[in-house]
């Protein structure tokens, strides 16, 4: 068990305990619950050593100060020293290392500059990872905007993952991280220990509908905000003083693992000089006091209930869970709430279920003759004397607070019922790690980041009256789907479902592949059973139609292609995140029973190339799915990534088929006229794009890529060529003949370098429309079937068309690449820009 509060906030941690993450939150190694107060130092003026960090006598009195204060880690923007690792241990503060390198270039342009950047992680992780003050290593920080569009999301993202599969390598008991923040809100890497992120927001509603969209983006890791302040110079120092405080609740509420202020001091020292303009620090230059050192000295990081707190009753229903009962209970007695009880629903067990009860005397035992899942829970209902019901089942462990997240969702009286996320334990062996990684997981599906359509039934929480209203759980449901059903009717009376992220419990997945398949088996059935009850839900292949998005097989942020991210105009949107309708994707079709139907139909036609081809394709379809919970879930090894694609393989199958019986054997049907998704699909763009090279180019005295593309579209306009700028969902700036079969575009991004220097990239981009591509295959497998004929007139004209297309293409192609590049230098040399050869 975790919780998200210590116990002892302003007691120094002494060292020997390293932090790890626990879910949502963080905790030291034996399980002390370690809550993350931080503070950003530095970067500073090199020292009489050279060293990025006051001399000796002033860091001291730095650090002595920031532990005054009540925090408990100090985050670096350089590698510490060995005085700086020397004061900590002694202060018992912890530290956030940030790992400098170049983020302000285009890295993936020289593979010597990522293998610079790659030993630089290596070696700094080696040298530091034995230290157990340090809780985490950052790889990288804020890297821009516009270059990471410039280089693509999803290799900028690779790139990071490969930095923190390499950093713990080397630092195998320090937590690992990247820190984004909203500009690249798509830029999460799948495999950090802990979602980081710098959020500068002055509004505390819209601070917190930034944790609310970044709590969806973490999943199921922590949430740390590595970096928010307020600049005193602008808001003055009692305004600073103000949002401290929202801020601090605003981490407490949204569930967040803690928070780091950024700065401790204004003396600050970035690119070569010193930064004058702006005021972030707690104290000034000359280390007086701002009003805000008070204000932290008495911040408490504990969350507390509401101040009318609603009597809550857990229910717990098992049947024949001994297995995983005692946990259970134990954490429930453990609730850091005031008013609660406990429920123990026995739905005819075999085991000595009663038994493991008496060894919990806060828990009422209430046995019932074997009736299913939905009668037990309304038992449950009728047995509660609080005003909330809060569900969860016998193979969970709740975490210490959440019931404290739960009850502040009730505070509105729109709201019908509540949930968190539930997040598999640490795996004790092999199976059980690939078995959580597998697809078909409890998910809650979400309307925005905060409403939900759908909270599984292991951690919800419903009005009593509205559930008694609604007439309880459906009996017919015996082991699953009834949350689904009781969420759409409870969404039906008009009330809201909300998501709590900081409302956790801890979900065992199944312990074996048997028990996993059957669970999947089990699934299915319950869909035909709402597929009967809830025919408009469903589409006319048998699956669910969610007006939200759904999470947990898959990372909201697992595909970030051109048209799914709205980057703003020349990719300076301030939030940029994915926009998915769904995480279906096409490939998918060819999982489950459709393939083995269309295998089928190919044996029953004789065609056995066509049948192998099938199967090859729906292996490969698992692949999709098992390499991406793979690299989500840090499986490696040949073996494991093996079982993993055999559970993805077989689980849609053993699903589909389970559902197909099913409705068979109810006579469900989907409506002919099913209820739509509300969210519009994102606009895909209808074209590929190839590179035709990049050009380069110089300004000592600061030009950017503004003055380049002001000259291109002058240059434009007086040839009268047709042209379309970014809409801020392309991968483009500007785009000549856009409505032609084949355009040209072109990408820019200009490097900042020191003392006002800039380096402008322009990428030559050849833009193809798809059904022009698709159409002139179509067209190439036609004649080569007619010339297999032996058709000699077709044979003659097939060999005269590939002829040209091999001559002529190429010439086209450098044809436009020679203009294209006579275009980007004359906007260059008009805008006063030098090329680099």
């Amino acid at each position: 068990m975790t919780s998200a509060t210590p116990s002892a906030p302003h007691a120094p941690t002494r060292h020997g305990q390293r932090v790890v993450a626990a879910g949502k939150f963080l905790q030291l190694a034996d399980g002390t619950p370690h809550y993350m107060r931080g503070v950003t130092y530095g970067p500073f003026k090199p020292n009489s050593r050279g060293e990025p960090f006051p001399e000796d006598d002033q860091l001291a009195a730095d650090l002595r100060h920031i532990a005054a204060l009540g925090f408990n880690t100090v985050r670096l923007y350089e590698p510490p020293t060995a005085v700086v690792l020397r004061e900590v241990e002694d202060l018992g503060l912890r530290l956030i290392v940030g790992i400098p390198w170049s983020e302000h270039v285009d890295f993936l342009a020289s593979r010597s500059l990522c293998r610079e950047i790659e030993t630089q992680v290596a070696t700094t992780c080696a040298r530091l990872g034995h230290h157990s003050c340090i809780t985490a290593f950052l790889v990288g920080n804020e890297i821009e905007k516009t270059l990471v569009r410039w280089m693509k999301p999803g290799r900028v993202r690779g790139f990071i993952e490969k930095l923190i599969e390499i950093a713990r390598r080397h630092a195998p008991q320090t937590l690992i991280s990247y820190a984004t923040y909203p500009s690249t809100g798509y830029l999460v890497p799948r495999n950090a220990d802990f979602i980081a992120v710098n959020v500068y927001l002055e509004s505390a509603a819209a601070f917190s509908a930034c944790l609310a969209r970044w709590q969806n983006l973490a999943g199921n890791q922590p949430l740390l905000i590595t970096e928010f302040g307020l600049d005193v110079a602008s808001h003055g120092p009692e305004r600073q003083a103000e949002v401290m405080r929202w801020q601090h609740d605003c981490l407490l509420s949204g569930g967040c693992a803690g928070g780091v202020w950024f700065a401790y001091t204004d003396e600050w020292f970035r690119g070569g000089r010193e930064i004058t303009g702006w005021q972030f620090g707690l104290v000034d230059r000359e280390r007086k006091e701002r009003p805000a050192c008070a204000l932290q000295r008495k911040l408490q990081p504990t969350y507390l209930p509401p101040a009318a707190a609603p009597r809550i009753s857990v229910v717990v229903c098992t049947h024949n869970g001994a297995a995983t009962l005692s946990r259970c209970l134990d954490s429930l007695v453990a609730l850091r709430y005031p008013d609660f009880e406990i429920l123990l629903i026995d739905d005819g067990s075999r085991q000595h279920i009663a038994e493991i009860a008496k060894g919990h005397p806060q828990v009422r035992y209430q046995f019932q003759q074997h009736a299913g899942l939905s009668a037990a829970r309304n038992l449950g209902m009728q047995l509660a004397t609080g005003s909330i019901i809060a569900y969860t089942d016998d193979d969970c462990i709740a975490h210490p607070v959440w019931l404290l997240h739960l009850s502040h969702a009730f505070a509105d009286d729109s709201v019908a019922a509540a949930g968190g996320p539930n997040i598999p334990p640490p795996p004790r062996n092999r199976t059980e790690h690939i078995v959580a990684a597998a697809p078909g997981a409890p998910a809650h599906v979400l309307l925005n980041d905060t409403e939900a359509e759908h909270l599984p039934g292991c951690n919800l929480a419903i009005r009593k009256d509205v559930l008694a209203r609604i007439g309880g759980f459906r009996v017919e449901f015996k082991t699953a789907g009834d949350d689904v059903d009781i969420c759409w009717r409870l969404r039906e009376t008009g009330r809201r479902l909300l998501f709590v992220p900081g409302a956790m419990v801890w979900h065992h997945r199944r312990f074996t592949i048997r028990a996993y398949l059957t669970q999947q088996f089990g699934y299915g059935c319950a869909e035909a059973l709402l597929m009967k009850t809830h025919p408009e839900r469903f589409g006319f292949l048998g699956g669910a139609r969610w007006h939200g998005g759904i999470y947990g097989d898959q990372h909201p942020a697992d595909y970030p292609v051109e048209g799914s991210i709205f980057h703003g105009p020349l990719g300076l949107g301030a939030f940029q995140v994915i926009y998915s309708s769904s995480s279906f994707r096409w490939w998918e079709w060819f999982t489950g029973l459709l393939w083995l139907a269309l295998l089928l139909l190919a044996l029953i036609c004789q065609q056995p190339w066509l049948a192998v081809g099938l199967l090859g394709f729906a292996g490969w379809s698992a692949w999709q799915v098992s390499a991406r919970n793979a690299a989500a879930t840090s499986i490696h090894g040949p073996l494991d990534r093996l079982l993993l694609w055999s559970l993805s393989f077989l689980q849609p199958v053993v699903r589909e088929w389970a559902r197909l019986r099913g409705m068979l054997a109810l006579g469900a049907r989907p409506s002919r006229h099913p209820l739509l998704p509300d969210i519009v699909p994102p606009t895909r763009p209808h074209k590929i794009t190839l590179s035709l090279g990049t050009l380069c180019f110089w300004s000592e005295t600061g030009i950017t890529r503004d003055a380049w593309l002001q000259e291109l579209r002058k240059a434009l306009r007086s040839a009268h060529i047709i042209f379309r700028e970014d809409d801020g969902w392309r991968w483009f700036d500007i785009e000549a003949w856009p409505w032609s079969e084949v355009s040209r575009a072109f990408l820019t991004v200009t490097e900042f370098h020191a003392n006002g220097r800039c380096l402008t990239r322009v990428k030559l981009l050849l833009r193809i429309r798809r059904s022009f591509g698709w159409n002139m295959l179509l067209w190439l497998i036609v004649t080569s079937i007619l010339m297999a004929a032996g058709l000699h007139m077709l044979l003659v004209l097939g060999l005269v068309a590939v002829i040209a297309i091999v001559l002529l293409l190429p010439l086209g192609v450098w044809f436009i690449r020679r203009e294209m590049r006579r275009l980007a230098r004359s906007a260059a040399s008009s805008a006063g820009l030098i090329e680099m050869r």
